[in-house]
This record gives C-alpha cells, structure tokens and sequence, in this order.
C-alpha cells in the first residue's frame, strides 16, 4: 500500500489536517455540531478525537506523584469505575474496571516495573482498597479523610432515622420522613425552625436522638483536635460513649473508627483528603449525562483522563 504523508494511518479516509481542525473545533462545539459544520459523519467526529485521546494518553508518566487518591464511581448499569489521581495535580493516572482491589491490577504491575515516589494514599474506609494499598504500597500512608468518616456517620444516622420510621405509624411516620436533611446537615447551619425540629427529635426517639448527638461529637473531633494525639484521645473517647448507648448502628460505627484509626488519625499528619475525589465523581457524572450515557465504555475511560482539563460549564 503506498505510503501517505498527509494521512494519520493506512486505509484511513480522512487528512491529518482534518484531523487537527475536528480536534480544535471539538474544544468548543459538541460532536454532532462539528459533524454538521464539517459535513462529517458522527462516528467520523468521535473516531477522530479517541485516536486522538488514545495517543495523548497512552503513557502516563507517574514521575514526581507523592500522594494519590482512590475512589471507585458508578457510570451505570450496575458498572463501577476505579479511579486513581494524583492528589496534588489532580491529573487521572489509572481507570479500572470494577470497584475491587482486582481492578487495580493492571496498576500495581505498573508500580511493580518502575520507581515510584508513593507515600501516602487516600481512599474511603473500605476494605478492598485497604487490603490492595497494604499488599502493593506497604510503606505508603494510608488516609482515611474527614469526608469519607462523616460520610458513612450520616449514612448510619439515616438507617436510624428509616429504622424508627417503620415502627411508627400515621402523622408520626410522615413527620419523620421529611426531617432527614435537619439530621443530616451540620448543626450550626440549621434556621431556627429547623433546630427546634432537631431538639423535638431527639427528645421524643432516643437512638435517633443518641446518634444525631454523637454525629455532631465526631465532627467536633475534627474541628478542635490540633494534633495527631489529640485526635486520637478523641476518637477513643467518642468510641468508648458510642459503644455505651447501645444503639446498633452506633456500635457498628464505633468498631470502624477503632479498627481503622490509624488510617483516620493520619489525616492530621498528612492533611490529605479525597474530598476532591468526589468533587471529580462528580464531574463524571456530569460527563455522563451530557452525552446520555456512553456505549464505548474505550472512549468514555479516555473522555475521563481528559476530563481535568474540560470546563464542565459547557455541553459536549
């Protein structure tokens, strides 16, 4: 086959400077727009731009990375995503598939082939990541952020708040049900309404009243210890009182804070959080739904590397 110089590949039907203009007009039009602008087809457009993420992407270098964040996300029917970013750019280093230790497989052969920089680590509290840092980054810091603590407090406070609405009935039960935000959000954001309706609560059902309190006193572990050992003290403290109302789910949380303390407690000497990684979750979303969804999950992972540097106030 004669060999072209103005085409990218062989038995491809389009220029190089074709190319170059449908991924400059892609920075600021949709990919049907440039498709009618240029009289392309839609597939045209899109093959375009992932030839051209996949070459942009195709080694990311991991040089000068000191901290990473792991999260996994939902993209849809029943698929998970597992993502790792540099913590300090915010730049996205890996994207797996599926939310186990398993989908970072390809990951840790990678940090199995080079010398890395890793020295900490934040995730949420579950134990697939944890086991997977501990095997594959024995020496980095794991960290456990504020974020992702107070996260699972409120989804604890939230089983209470469903648990003691099934055994009411009528006006009691409907009365309940529309006050989860007033025991969900932080105290000192409430009006005054709101904080009146906190108090009758805990008032009238004590585990909802117990944990709504103990809620506030783990966030008031985070606002007044200053150092590692203050925090630690606190959050022994707060265990030993959470474990002392009998409440189940109170219980239940007070067993992770103690079994993953040490990752907890290392918020304060690295002040890494994966708050961010939300913030980025996020922002998939959004990606997601501008394009309703993405049937070639190839380039949607591509979409997601590129994604930092996507101004998420315009369409796609």
């Amino acid at each position: 086959m004669e060999q072209l110089d103005f085409i990218p590949r062989q038995k491809c039907h389009y220029t190089k400077k074709l190319a170059e203009n449908v991924i400059t007009l892609r920075g600021e039009m949709t990919i049907s727009a440039v498709a009618k602008y240029m009289g392309l087809h839609w597939n045209t457009v899109k093959d375009i731009e992932k030839e051209y993420l996949k070459k942009k992407y195709a080694k990311i270098s991991l040089r000068g990375v000191t901290a990473i964040g792991i999260d996994e996300v939902y993209v849809g029917k029943d698929t998970f995503l597992t993502i790792v970013r540099d913590m300090n750019t915010g730049d996205v280093l890996f994207i797996g598939d599926g939310k186990s230790g398993e989908s970072l497989a390809p990951f840790a052969k990678r940090l199995r082939r080079i010398k890395h920089q890793i020295s900490s680590i934040a995730m949420d509290l579950g134990n697939p990541f944890t086991a997977w840092a501990k095997e594959h980054l024995p020496k980095a810091i794991i960290v456990y952020d504020k974020f992702h603590v107070i996260q699972l407090m409120n989804s604890k406070v939230n089983a209470v708040r469903r648990r003691t609405m099934n055994e009411l009935e009528g006006a009691d039960k409907k009365a309940l049900k529309g006050q989860m935000y007033t025991l969900l959000r932080n105290e000192e954001d409430l009006g005054t309404n709101a904080t009146e309706s906190l108090s009758q609560i805990r008032n009238t059902y004590h585990d909802l009243g117990e944990i709504s309190l103990m809620k506030e006193c783990l966030r008031n572990v985070y606002i007044i210890a200053e150092f590692e050992e203050h925090a630690r003290l606190g959050f022994l403290r707060w265990v030993a009182l959470a474990v002392e109302t009998g409440v189940p789910e109170l219980k239940t949380m007070a067993k992770t804070v103690k079994g993953k303390l040490e990752g907890i407690v290392a918020y304060w000497m690295s002040k890494l959080t994966s708050a961010s990684m939300e913030g980025f979750n996020n922002k998939i979303g959004w990606l997601n739904r501008q394009a309703y969804g993405y049937r070639d999950m190839e380039y949607f992972k591509l979409k997601i590397y590129d994604l930092p540097k996507i101004r998420t106030e315009k369409k796609l």
